[in-house]
């Protein structure tokens, strides 16, 4: 299939079937732009609070580096620009001095922690609900499940910490999460839950001077060796109702298993209208975790609140 040639919403919805997954095409409606957030209802933050037994609080957001490469060349020629706008002279007036400063960030990527909107990809000119994924985005912007519907998000969340279970200290770059892998953990998850998944890529490329660097990923060479979920562990996502997915890297593992291009994507964000937390930092929650025993604990996902917005940078917080 070329990049412009169009596939009926039969055959997607059919890909999906294939790989073992049913997708949530009309289950909240035709209309619908909120995909499985539609589970995460009062009960689900309720239940939250009560895996809140020690108050400890845990940035789950890596560091922005404007070091990190873009992920998109051409919009960009970093992850991240951060500028000063002003150190001492502003317009603060009289002996008040004011320091102000600017961000620019690619919503997407390898390296900043990021929200998908469900807006973000589509899989054969299709999106999420079946929609033709043209008439839900453009050059000016999504105009159907943006980001003004994707957050903020407050829930129970899960951590399979794929490493601890297999008894290593990490996954190794290209080494994927399996169904069984999910299946062993057995997360106690209820709809509308998140499932975060750790493979402890931090620890892949510790002593290098960046995750990009130990990755080989370049400006012009977009992906290395990155742990992810294989396409089969989508059938547990599926069955469990989550209401979020969130991993330390993509989600999707690089090199890409049985030739299937970004799946775990396809699957949430077209298919299952699950949204997508990326590159989270998950080395302190898992040791705090396993510090206090249990798996579950309140997390807050806030994206920004911006119209025709494909994604989000993040800075999502668990408490203990």
């Amino acid at each position: 299939m070329t990049e412009h040639q169009q596939m009926a919403p039969g055959d997607v919805h059919a890909h999906a079937v294939s790989l073992g997954v049913r997708p949530n095409w009309g289950r909240w409606g035709a209309e619908d732009e909120r995909g499985t957030l539609n589970l995460v209802t009062a009960d689900n933050v309720l239940r939250a609070t009560a895996a809140v037994r020690t108050g400890t609080v845990v940035s789950l957001g890596r560091p922005l580096d404007p070091t990190d490469p873009p992920y998109y060349p051409q919009g960009l020629d970093s992850a991240v620009r951060h500028e000063m706008v002003t150190a001492w002279g502003s317009n603060a007036g009289g002996d008040v001095q004011a320091a102000s400063d600017q961000v620019h960030i690619q919503c997407h990527g390898l390296d900043n922690t990021h929200m998908d909107a469900l807006c973000h990809i589509g899989y054969g000119g299709v999106g999420y609900n079946g929609r033709p994924f043209a008439s839900m985005v453009d050059m000016t912007g999504a105009s159907v499940s943006d980001m003004l519907v994707g957050g903020p998000v407050v829930t129970r969340a899960v951590l399979v910490d794929v490493p601890r279970l297999r008894g290593v200290d990490h996954l190794d770059g290209g080494d994927p999460v399996t169904e069984d892998d999910l299946r062993m953990a057995a997360p106690d998850l209820r709809p509308g839950d998140a499932l975060i998944v750790r493979t402890g890529r931090a620890r892949a490329v510790a002593g290098s001077v960046s995750a990009a660097e130990a990755e080989g990923r370049t400006a012009e060479r977009k992906y290395g060796p990155i742990a992810g979920l294989h396409h089969g562990a989508m059938r547990v996502v599926s069955e469990l109702d989550c209401g979020l997915l969130g991993t330390d890297g993509s989600a999707d593992n690089f090199p890409a298993v049985d030739d299937h291009r970004l799946p775990i994507h396809v699957l949430c964000l077209v298919h299952l209208g699950v949204h997508l937390l990326h590159n989270l930092a998950l080395e302190e929650l898992a040791d705090a975790l396993a510090a206090r025993g249990g798996s579950d604990f309140l997390i807050v996902a806030a994206p920004l609140r911006l119209p025709g917005g494909t994604g989000s940078p993040i800075a999502p917080v668990a408490v203990l």
